[in-house]
């Protein structure tokens, strides 16, 4: 290889590992407000960031701080991120993201899945060798709202084989990822995976919310963490 061809595929390295570095801020942000990590979310701003969400507008740092709570009184959230069209000026980038956000609202007795969909428009900055958001503004596309319930209530925590269960803060299964061993089980399979489902859903929502309730009370409560 020449000069100019060792430079050329510098650049192009450097390029991509930038858009590495840019994803992974990203997907640090959806992990952050999903966990209820207030470090891990300010950490993708920059100090003096913005945010325009709508229904917040001001510094990324302390969106996070009044976010989170507001989230924590929801039965849980989960952000998800698909097409993010990066493109990189220097120490500056200009990045689109699409967003899919799950937000479940319980209200007398029945849950409901807010569903809405939009896009990330953030410029990103690089300082000191690192790539964190400089300006959001969020888009709104699209939105729907489905009565929906738990079915997984209607098992009790304690069962010894009850798939985890997602949470907000660090007893969240995600903060053992290192050490998986941990959470090793008996090797086990259920013969009829879709037939206890099948009779579930013959019943009217709102009785099988009730049902999973019963069946949490009767156990103890949710386990330590919440269902937040």
């Amino acid at each position: 290889m020449n000069d100019d061809t060792d430079a050329a595929l510098l650049r192009r390295m450097r390029e991509l590992l930038d858009r590495e570095e840019i994803r992974t801020v990203l997907y640090d942000y959806c992990r952050a407000v999903d966990r209820g990590d207030a470090a891990l979310m300010k950490s993708c701003y920059h100090p003096d960031a913005t945010d325009d969400h709508g229904f917040f507008v001001g510094s990324g740092w302390a969106f996070a701080d009044y976010v989170l709570p507001i989230l924590a009184q929801l039965e849980r959230s989960i952000h998800s991120l698909t097409n993010p069209h990066i493109v990189i000026d220097g120490d500056r980038a200009c990045v689109e993201t699409q967003w899919s956000v799950i937000h479940r609202l319980r209200r007398v007795g029945r849950l409901t899945d807010m569903w809405h969909q939009g896009r990330y428009l953030d410029e990103f900055e690089r300082r000191d060798g690192q790539w964190k958001i400089r300006r959001r503004v969020t888009v709104h596309d699209a939105e729907r709202w489905i009565d929906t319930a738990d079915l997984q209530r209607l098992v009790p925590d304690t069962h010894p084989q009850k798939v985890h269960q997602g949470r907000r803060g660090r007893s969240d299964p995600v903060y053992r990822l290192g050490r998986l061993d941990s959470l090793a089980r008996a090797e086990f399979r259920l013969d009829e995976l879709w037939k206890p489902l099948r009779q579930a859903l013959l019943l009217p929502m709102w009785l099988v919310q009730f049902l999973g309730n019963l069946v949490q009370r009767r156990a103890g409560g949710a386990a330590p963490g919440g269902r937040a």
